[in-house]
């Protein structure tokens, strides 16, 4: 049960809870593993999406080695460069999708006065493409793309943000994984799963609220038309 006397935030995450990110990032995967091979001249195993969204949500210096096999765990840096680029092609080109109903929800909760924030693990220029050719970026007062840096984590985020809005019950975390659900609980703050994303419905189990559709979220903020 989620708790709203104070609510003055919600933050959330972005790949599985608010961005449709297999609208561009599995084709980019693919063609920044064939641009590797290219170069190398060797032909390794592209990963499956099957295994890349087992690893969506991990910041990228974990999640590209993850995904490639062993044998070229050495060029993780170089596929993550070619996957990049990738991504943000197919988003200026106008692949990149929201999932159903989020920027009407986002608006209403914004009119009603509640501050917006978006932290994820994405790195900064994946972020500010989806931000950007996603039209999401005008809703999010706060925001925070850890890919980049090994000395940040969600928790500590959403604890310094709990912090400075007065407490751990002013902030709620929307999130599609089992570490966006902890590292809210580990920040002293509620969290809310949604089941359209990455994790499966183990993952959520230990969430305040749980939602099968954006909108919901404003029922369960008791927040009406």
């Amino acid at each position: 049960m989620i708790n709203t006397r104070n609510l003055k935030a919600v933050a959330f995450d972005m790949d599985g809870t608010l961005f449709n990110s297999f609208t561009v990032s599995y084709d980019a995967v693919r063609e920044g593993f064939e641009q590797l091979w290219e170069e190398i001249g060797e032909k390794g195993t592209t990963p499956s999406w099957q295994r890349v969204k087992l690893f969506i949500g991990l910041p990228s210096y974990e999640f590209y080695p993850a995904v490639t096999e062993p044998k070229y765990r050495q060029h993780a840096e170089k596929i993550e460069e070619y996957v990049g680029a990738a991504e943000r092609r197919r988003l200026a080109d106008g692949h990149g999708r929201c999932f159903d109903g989020t920027h009407m929800t986002l608006q209403k909760l914004k009119e009603h006065g509640i501050i917006l924030g978006c932290l994820t693990n994405a790195g900064k220029r994946y972020f500010d493409s989806v931000m950007d050719n996603c039209d999401l970026g005008e809703f999010f007062a706060i925001s925070r793309h850890l890919g980049e840096s090994m000395h940040s984590s969600k928790s500590g985020v959403l604890r310094e943000w709990s912090v400075e809005f007065g407490g751990g019950d002013t902030l709620i975390y929307v999130g599609d994984r089992e570490g966006d659900i902890r590292s809210a609980h580990d920040a002293g703050v509620q969290a809310v799963g949604v089941t359209w994303g990455y994790g499966s419905p183990s993952e959520l189990a230990s969430a305040e609220a749980i939602i099968d559709k954006m909108p919901e979220l404003l029922e369960v903020l008791g927040i009406s038309d």
